[in-house]
């Protein structure tokens, strides 16, 4: 038995529990993050391989496409970078417009910027103007709403939150709006409605399902800028790693928890495996916090009888969200040289799937063949992405869509292999209608799916994205704190806010923040202080002579 106390052990090493245990240790919190990969990062990781080089390699970007990022007046991952230090160890690189759509009849790029952005799409579509310009509106009011988490809020913020922003929360609760609510009531072309909605499948498969409130913050974030982080998302996990360490607190990877610890219903410490050297180790901490599922964790790693009954909810009646196909690509050269002015991030759609009426956008992805589904081509050499050596004249790129683990289930190891491969010439197919010669300028590929990501991070259905998006605050969402475990906290996709790279930043951020500062105390203190702070302006009339008086200043003074 180990009997090293630790302030917080963090069960799982993606960017959930990496920001959480972050923000605990640079806050004097002795921290220990559990690992079972042989790296930090989950789906914020790379990897290398060589395709035809003998000496060379490519950085194969595992997930970060693009990093949503609002402007610094209300992006809250400004604030978490800022306070932990990460702009001095990450280069972020700014992505030169947000997607390029094409299918047979349109060829649209959306520029960066809501006024350009704004002027692409009413050019596209003069008929739309009004409605196009409410929707932009509706996406700034999104972003205010959500400027900054509770601990992050100013003072005067703060203080007239219930009149400037409360009423907000309180509408999106109760009206829990629906991404097609609000493009059915704002435009009449369908063609808008799905360019609207042409990235989804990085948040959802369906915006019959998927919450107003979800689209609206991450698409109006990435209308004003995107970010990649040069050299790989790898840099962002080893970067925060290194805060972890350089702040005392320890990282350990191939370290493969077991069970939580428990004294009566509170979480004392974990038992793991370290995979290296065979051995069992106990270890003892104040808090637990968890980056996997909490379905693994109530199935898994907790003895019957602890199950939370929200979390149990979830599980029967919330599916997880859509998961993702990759074919990883090395071309023989740049891609941006070869078809000069190609976007970062292009989706391509059959003719059948673009004009059918938007409607047919209710039966979700699942409903659609996998090899007719719109896909995204991501050209990493249109910019600085740092994924190759300077002196390799080759580069990397991405083929990625939706996809389940419906779609690979219940096939032997040569049928999944051969499927992985029909994909990948499917796709190579598709885009030579758009990039003439294209399949004759690749040099090696390879492809990853939702039974991949599972096998690397464990998640029941192979997704990275935790809990489908649908509703606004309304059970959608895991729980931070167990309802039946003390002590025992969740970080990352599965709880508030979401999943992506900016949910599991801010869910990281938040965890920690919960564990330094528990929320139940910090409102009613800081509402308490705003109180006395507001009454005293009020009455200042009443007690601001006598003071002045009494310090020589006022009527009585000389």
């Amino acid at each position: 038995m180990n009997n090293i106390k630790y302030d917080a052990i963090i069960i799982g090493a993606g960017i959930g529990g990496l920001t959480t245990g972050a923000t605990l240790a640079k806050a004097g919190k002795k921290v220990l993050v559990l690992e079972q990969h042989n790296i930090v990062g989950g789906c914020a990781t790379v990897y290398k391989r060589r395709g035809s080089s003998p000496d060379k390699f490519v950085k194969f970007e595992v997930g970060l496409h693009e990093m949503d990022w609002a402007d610094n007046s209300v992006e809250m991952k400004h604030v978490i970078f800022k306070k932990l230090g990460l702009y001095k160890k990450i280069k972020l690189i700014s992505t030169p417009q947000f997607v390029r759509i094409k299918s047979k009849g349109m060829d649209l790029e959306i520029p960066e910027g809501h006024k350009e952005a704004m002027k692409a799409l009413e050019k596209q579509f003069p008929s739309e103007k009004a409605g196009i310009r409410k929707y932009f509106a509706g996406l700034k009011r999104m972003g205010y709403m959500i400027r900054r988490v509770p601990y992050e809020l100013k003072f005067l913020d703060f203080m007239f939150y219930p009149i400037t922003t409360f009423p907000m929360h309180l509408y999106q609760m109760f009206t829990q709006k629906k991404t097609s609510d609000v493009m059915n009531s704002l435009f009449k072309n369908d063609k808008l409605k799905r360019v609207l909605n042409a990235n989804i499948v990085y948040y959802h498969d369906n915006p019959y399902e998927f919450g107003w409130y979800y689209h609206a913050c991450a698409q109006g974030a990435y209308y004003n800028s995107a970010k990649f982080v040069r050299g790989g998302s790898q840099e962002l996990s080893n970067a925060l790693a290194d805060i972890i360490k350089e702040n005392g607190g320890e990282v350990k990877t191939l370290a493969d928890v077991k069970k939580i610890n428990l004294k009566g219903n509170k979480a004392t410490g974990v038992t793991y495996v370290d995979r290296k050297t065979k051995e069992e180790i106990s270890v003892d901490g104040k808090y637990i916090v968890s980056n996997a599922s909490p379905y693994n964790v109530y199935n898994e790693l907790l003895p019957k009888g602890f199950e939370d009954k929200r979390t149990v909810k979830l599980n029967k009646e919330v599916e997880d969200s859509v998961s993702l196909y990759t074919v990883y690509i090395i071309f023989k050269e740049k891609l941006s040289k070869l078809y000069p002015g190609n976007a970062y991030s292009t989706f391509m759609f059959t003719e059948k799937e673009f004009n059918a009426p938007f409607s047919e956008m209710s039966k979700g992805y699942k409903n659609i063949p996998i090899e007719e589904r719109g896909f995204v081509l991501v050209d990493y050499s249109t910019i600085d992405s740092g994924l190759t050596e300077e002196d390799d004249p080759r580069s990397f790129g991405v083929f990625t869509g939706a996809s389940f683990m419906s779609d690979w289930e219940n096939l032997t190891t040569e049928e999944y292999k051969a499927k992985k491969t029909k994909l990948a010439e499917d796709l190579i197919d598709r885009a030579e209608k758009y990039y003439p010669g294209i399949r004759e300028h690749i040099d090696y590929y390879e492809v990853a799916t939702p039974k991949t990501i599972k096998r690397y991070i464990k998640t029941p259905s192979g997704v990275a994205y935790g809990y489908k998006q649908n509703g606004y605050l309304m059970g959608t969402r895991a729980p931070r704190m167990s309802n039946t475990v003390k002590n025992l906290h969740f970080t990352g996709a599965w709880t508030f806010p979401g999943g992506g790279f900016t949910g599991a930043l801010l869910g990281g951020y938040l965890a920690g923040k919960n564990i330094l500062f528990p929320i139940n105390w910090y409102v009613p203190l800081k509402t308490l202080l705003c109180t006395i702070v507001g009454t005293s302006i009020g009455t200042a009339h009443l007690w601001l002579p006598s003071v002045l008086e009494l310090i020589g200043i006022g009527s009585g003074g000389h």
